[in-house]
């Protein structure tokens, strides 16, 4: 079977969220040995990137466009041209492994579609950036509710959302759950003290937040119930690993000696602040999957996390599930089990085993078999 995956390689280098399951997605398509893959992308990003990326993408066989990206996502949306034939004349499955579009020619057209955020009220901010995005989505699935066979998505909550704001796609949506990525299912090395070390967090005791502040992860409780855990455990540093959104950057350095903003880690870096952790706390508002999850779970470290959207499918029992509105609720937990060494325990070993299901091979082995379903 012969699949030509459309990738915005600028995306997967150094990613977060979509980004790195795009790549791990691909990567465990490639590794199927009945698939012929080759990647649909970007030129300019292809002179740059796949070395960088590593392998296999620094040897995979690439079909280029010459315009920017963006720019010829456009076109394709415009004019339904050129498709994916003129790639590869012999491609039988066209796949977008992110919410995008090429036209399939004859060949059938699979994308990706996390969830169904900007649709649902009070995810993200109100505003005109917003409404374009929301304006820009919508004009995407119009096409792809006339022109897409299969739309992959991440959970059964994905699912019935998306299928609840299109209900054209609802028959041709399937769900195959992310997963974690190796790196975390394998213990830290002897750099990981070093890492740890230069930000001052090889002997201090830390709740690690994944996933960055920002208003869809729930920012403003973290930063309000922080301080009332703090003033229970001076000793306790809040540890923020990915994007931080201004003003919660400003309100974050108001507490310079108990909240470190790491900002953007690698797989390896990351897995070492998890594995560090006392807890993970992870109070998103919304989550189509909730990666931060199980790659927690992975590294033996109990998790905190909300109690709506995907989360409760993915965690299955295994993490404190809380209201995203109640601080003294998340206060309470956070502190509850930061006592109880023998809970965190019981979950770390639980959590570690739920996690071990997720692995990027069995979903590689799920997404190729709705491919085969297609041709």
């Amino acid at each position: 079977m012969n699949v030509l995956a459309y990738v915005h390689l600028r995306n997967i280098h150094h990613s977060t969220g979509a980004g790195r399951v795009a790549k791990n997605l691909v990567e465990a398509i490639h590794r199927q040995p009945d698939v012929q893959l080759r990647v649909l992308a970007d030129r300019q990003d292809h002179a740059r990137l796949p070395a960088d990326i590593g392998q296999p993408w620094a040897s995979l066989q690439y079909a280029l466009f010459d315009r920017d990206t963006s720019r010829q996502q456009a076109r394709w949306l415009l004019l339904r041209r050129p498709d994916a034939q003129r790639y590869w004349t012999d491609a039988h499955i066209t796949f977008c492994a992110g919410e995008s579009f090429v036209p399939k020619g004859r060949s059938r057209l699979a994308v990706t579609a996390h969830d169904a955020a900007y649709f649902e009220s009070g995810i993200h901010p109100t505003g005109p950036a917003a409404w374009k995005q929301r304006w820009k989505w919508r004009y995407l699935y119009a096409v792809l509710g006339r022109d897409a066979d299969m739309i992959h998505t991440v959970s059964a909550f994905s699912a019935e959302r998306l299928a609840h704001f299109f209900p054209a796609l609802r028959k041709r949506i399937r769900v195959v759950h992310n997963a974690v990525t190796p790196t975390f299912f394998q213990p830290p090395t002897a750099a990981s003290t070093l890492f740890l070390a230069r930000h001052g967090l090889r002997d201090r005791p830390y709740v690690h937040v994944p996933g960055g502040l920002s208003f869809r992860k729930n920012a403003d409780l973290i930063l309000e119930a922080w301080p009332l855990i703090a003033r229970e455990r001076p000793d306790l540093v809040l540890v923020v690993t990915g994007h931080v959104h201004e003003p919660y950057r400003t309100a974050a350095s108001r507490y310079p000696d108990s909240v470190r903003l790491l900002g953007f880690t690698s797989d390896d870096e990351l897995r070492d602040v998890y594995h560090g952790a006392l807890l993970t706390w992870f109070p998103s508002r919304y989550e189509g999957f909730g990666l931060p999850v199980v790659e927690s779970m992975a590294c033996g470290t109990p998790v905190i996390s909300s109690n709506n959207a995907a989360i409760p499918e993915i965690a299955q029992g295994h993490a404190i599930l809380l209201p995203t509105d109640s601080v003294q609720a998340h206060r309470d937990a956070v502190l509850d089990l930061l006592r109880d060494p023998s809970t965190r325990a019981r979950m770390s070993a639980g959590g570690a085993r739920h996690a071990a299901a997720f692995t990027w091979h069995r979903a590689g082995e799920n997404i190729t078999r709705t491919f085969r379903e297609l041709v």
